[in-house]
């Protein structure tokens, strides 16, 4: 089956027409606070798999100097961010590996892992890319969700997680791709950030 069909031939967008804007301000918050607290510093910061760009623009207002680019396979997600861009705020349909030949300050990776077929490719393809990296990845794995297996088909079917993890398979994971994990914070249920340096 072809996963990423969904993203770009709009039926990702038939059942996910907010493009998940509504939790973009408190991911944001967390981010931000996440490269404070580690004292990240950075001109440029991409996401990969930006969607419609809220978190770009909610990290924008706290950084209005610095430069932000958002790339996404979806041409409906990027229709929508590209109602925000602005001269510091840039939104590309494309794929961010191939695309991009820089090495990035920030990478995001905010709610992406979950939904791509190879995620151990993708996660080696990715590090070369930048040296701070962020993730957000859903802990869909929990003794509820065995004993209840159709919680997971539901989020199969509304949101397209084809994969689902537990906190120590996300950190073996990113160990095993050769990513060194900073720091780690829970956010809401379902959720989990991790910046790590590559």
């Amino acid at each position: 089956m072809d996963f990423e069909k969904i993203y770009t031939d709009g039926r990702y967008f038939e059942s996910n027409p907010t493009w998940s804007q509504e939790n973009s301000e408190w991911k944001g918050a967390m981010i931000e606070k996440l490269l404070k607290k580690n004292a990240i510093h950075f001109n440029e910061l991409v996401e990969v798999g930006c969607g419609a760009g809220k978190i770009l623009a909610y990290l924008q207002k706290q950084n209005p100097a610095k430069n932000f680019i958002g790339y996404d396979i979806s041409p409906q997600a990027i229709e929508l961010a590209l109602h925000i861009k602005n001269d510091k705020l840039h939104f590309l349909q494309s794929n961010f590996i191939e695309a991009y030949k820089e090495i990035a300050d920030v990478l995001l990776i905010i709610d992406v892992v979950e939904h791509v077929a190879d995620y151990y490719g993708f996660l080696n393809k990715l590090k070369p890319k930048s040296k701070y990296f962020i993730f957000h990845i859903p802990i869909d794995m929990s003794i509820n969700t065995v004993l209840k297996p159709h919680i997971n088909l539901q989020q199969r079917d509304a949101v397209g997680h084809i994969h689902y993890f537990t906190k120590d398979s996300i950190f073996w994971m990113l160990e095993d791709c050769g990513y060194k994990i900073m720091d780690w914070h829970y956010t809401k249920p379902d959720y989990d950030f991790k910046p790590v340096k590559g």
